[in-house]
């Protein structure tokens, strides 16, 4: 455990580098909690902003700004449509020196040297070779989740499932109402790779395969939780789960869940959103 860092310092407390490229994800929610009772105050954008000094002009920041909630027949704005990701995917849309690239479903806020290359890429599939997902494999990426298990952190996974051709995930079309960069509306489609019904992603057993390849540790930080993750390195263990132990360190089938989400496609089917989906629905167009 590490004293309380100054915001300024978080990145070298987390190993960062310059000219490497981070995915960077966070509960601020609870790291504002956490200064406050320090007696200090945080600054999500002053966040941000020490991240991108850190890696320097040859390295790369992504933060997740996504509304994998969407469905078909609903709109985005790829300027305005704001994140159901948390505070942190708000900050950074909201930051001066991030863009956000183009899917819908799985937008990052991006800042760096590849930052044009990756907003300007257009990809029908969230987990596509054009994704943002293959780029941070291509750069050797570090994700780091402060605050967050790894369950809401690691979405990489589904970018190896889909390479792998899981079998208990399908893709499926949506029809986006899209305004663009330029503010040009008009309708795209997109695929969504959905899992089938009862299927749940769990990371409890791939989370000790991780720290055992070396791919994952933990660090405490001034009363917080931080897992950093060699994407590269994660791929190889994600990968050899899905082909010689049939992905069950990454989901399982529940029976529950079944019912659970047989009940919510009944509801799509006349036009509904469960409480969930109203609230994350609500919280995109406020």
């Amino acid at each position: 455990m590490t004293a309380f860092p100054a915001i300024a310092e978080w990145p070298a407390v987390l190993g960062v580098r310059s000219g490497g490229t981070v995915q960077l994800m966070a509960d601020v929610t609870r790291m504002g909690w956490a200064y406050r009772r320090a007696g200090l105050r945080f600054d999500a954008n002053a966040f941000l902003s020490a991240f991108l000094d850190a890696v320097g002009p040859r390295g790369n920041v992504l933060v997740p700004t996504f509304n994998f909630d969407l469905r078909s027949g609903d709109a985005f704005d790829v300027r305005t449509t704001r994140s159901i990701s948390g505070a942190l995917a708000n900050a950074a849309l909201d930051h001066p020196a991030f863009l956000r690239t183009q899917h819908p479903l799985h937008s990052f806020a991006v800042a760096g040297a590849d930052s044009a290359r990756i907003a300007a890429s257009t990809h029908k599939g969230s987990f596509d070779e054009g994704s943002p997902f293959a780029f941070l494999l291509q750069k050797h990426a570090t994700l780091l989740a402060i605050d967050l298990p790894l369950n809401d952190a690691l979405t990489f996974v589904h970018y190896v499932e889909q390479r792998e051709r899981v079998s208990y995930r399908r893709t499926r079309d949506l029809r986006i109402a899209y305004v663009d960069a330029e503010g040009r509306p008009g309708e795209r489609w997109y695929e969504l790779f959905a899992k089938k019904p009862g299927h749940v992603n769990r990371f409890d057993g791939l989370e000790d395969l991780l720290v055992q390849a070396a791919a994952c540790r933990t660090i405490g930080t001034g009363g917080t939780h931080t897992i950093s993750v060699d994407l590269a390195k994660a791929y190889d263990v994600i990968e050899k789960d899905i082909r010689e132990n049939a992905a069950r360190s990454i989901h399982h089938f529940s029976l529950k869940v079944w019912c659970t989400d047989s009940m919510k496609s009944m509801l799509r089917t006349f036009g509904l959103r469960t409480g969930k989906e109203r609230l994350a629905h609500a919280a995109r167009t406020t």
